[in-house]
């Protein structure tokens, strides 16, 4: 699991915007990957339960949707309000149905998963405050998803957001909230739109 953001810069260079360790599997073969890895300085975790771990991981890249239909970078759609209740939303209604599932996320930043919604939802004022750590993001950086909708690539929003709604299925429940995001992610992969946070809010809200 790649916790951090990556931006392709063209000509085969690759621009590193947030920190965080890279996961693996634990297995006794990776002895040389390990080695490669600390030789390189790259932070290396090995984990038991990685079902935890992507899920966790997860939760955060629900964020990557909201990033794209903003067309702004993480640091300053993260600085709106709007934008980090829609994220917000999204995690509120994954973190309900992980829970019905008995799938409890790992701890993969300081603040655990469940706690992470309020802080989103808090003022712009006091959410600068308490999150210095989320938002020590390169100001230039952009979700996958962001890149992905404007050079006209098809996204990868059935791997992240539709993972929600494919639990909700496995549950016989709905996950509404991330079926949304899908729909929106995908009328802008053939027709681009930017979202203001309040007309994303109002169409999240609404259902």
């Amino acid at each position: 699991m790649v916790p951090f953001n990556v931006a392709a810069l063209g000509n085969g260079r690759f621009h590193q915007g947030t920190d965080g360790a890279l996961y693996v599997k634990k297995h006794e073969q990776l002895t040389e990957l390990v080695l490669a890895f600390q030789k390189a300085k790259l932070e290396f975790q090995l984990e038991q339960d990685m079902q935890a771990v992507q899920w966790a991981q997860l939760l955060l890249n629900l964020n990557n949707s909201i990033n794209a239909l903003s067309q702004l970078p993480l640091k300053q759609e993260l600085s709106i309000r709007e934008y980090r209740q829609c994220l917000a939303l999204a995690q509120l209604e994954t973190l309900n149905l992980l829970k019905i599932a008995k799938i409890k996320p790992a701890k993969l930043t300081p603040i655990p998963a469940q706690f992470i919604p309020k802080i989103l939802k808090l003022p712009n004022p006091i959410f600068k405050i308490i999150s210095k750590k989320m938002l020590a993001i390169d100001p230039l950086a952009r979700s996958s998803m962001a890149d992905d909708l404007m050079v006209g690539r098809k996204t990868e929003i059935d791997w992240i957001n539709g993972e929600v709604v494919n639990l909700a299925r496995q549950l016989n429940l709905t996950a509404p909230i991330n079926q949304k995001l899908i729909e929106l992610v995908k009328q802008a992969e053939s027709e681009p739109k930017v979202w203001s946070g309040s007309k994303l809010k109002a169409q999240l809200t609404q259902l």
